[in-house]
């Protein structure tokens, strides 16, 4: 299997492909899209996603899309259409997801 298409190159990691964007999820999708030099309305276009929804995701207000499926295949949509690894955007968004339900948990707990 070619090494490439497992592991894509990240736009911030030029000569290794190891390295994973710095940062939160919306700071490193919006660091790609600007180095893409894409719009979000480009990326909308690309993507077939809503802007608002991916205004969203870049301001991580994952509370304004409507269920879970969604926000993932979302952002997975728009890791592929600014050149990130699909697999490190879909497992940062669940970490993101897992915080905040932990953040709950805590908050409703004291």
């Amino acid at each position: 299997m070619n090494a490439m298409i497992e592991h894509p190159i990240l736009p911030f990691a030029q000569d290794e492909w190891r390295v994973e964007p710095r940062g939160s999820l919306g700071e490193a999708l919006t660091e790609a899209r600007l180095r893409c030099a894409m719009s979000i309305e480009d990326v909308a276009a690309e993507t077939r996603v809503p802007v608002r929804y991916l205004a969203a995701i870049e301001a991580e207000r994952f509370d304004l899309i409507p269920a879970l499926v969604y926000i993932k295949g979302f952002v997975r949509a728009f890791a592929r259409a600014v050149g990130l690894c699909e697999r490190w955007a879909t497992e940062a968004v669940k970490a993101v997801l897992a915080d905040r339900r932990g953040d709950r948990r805590v908050t409703a707990a004291a």
